[in-house]
């Protein structure tokens, strides 16, 4: 439910830490498909797009089904390398400051609309 009241700038960016209450906190100010747009589907398209690229198949542990005298089965471990973590969370951080200034402009641009006289 958008506020018809100005919101405290301070519970809005506080809001933003909260991953449930983000959407709550751009609701209030009207805003809440702008953030979908520039924050929330980028940080979904960086996971689809950058974590399967970061795993890589550990080729010792792969199964060889060719050699009889080896167990039938050996379990296949993905590692992740600590690039992809450094660009995850560099991407995360950067989407979140960037959550973090728009909620304050766009919540004093909010408060502005009801400090004018009608």
């Amino acid at each position: 439910m958008p506020a018809n009241h100005k919101v405290s700038v301070v519970w809005q960016i506080v809001l933003t830490f909260i991953r449930i209450a983000i959407f709550w906190a751009f609701q209030r100010i009207r805003k809440l498909r702008r953030y979908l747009l520039y924050v929330f589907v980028p940080q979904v398209l960086a996971l689809i797009v950058g974590y399967p690229r970061g795993l890589y198949l550990d080729e010792s542990l792969k199964p060889n089904f060719f050699d009889p005298s080896g167990p039938p089965y050996q379990p296949i471990e993905y590692h992740l390398p600590p690039e992809a973590f450094v660009i995850g969370a560099l991407t995360f951080w950067g989407l979140q400051g960037f959550a973090i200034y728009s909620v304050i402009i766009w919540s004093r641009q909010h408060n502005r609309t009801f400090d004018t006289p009608t």
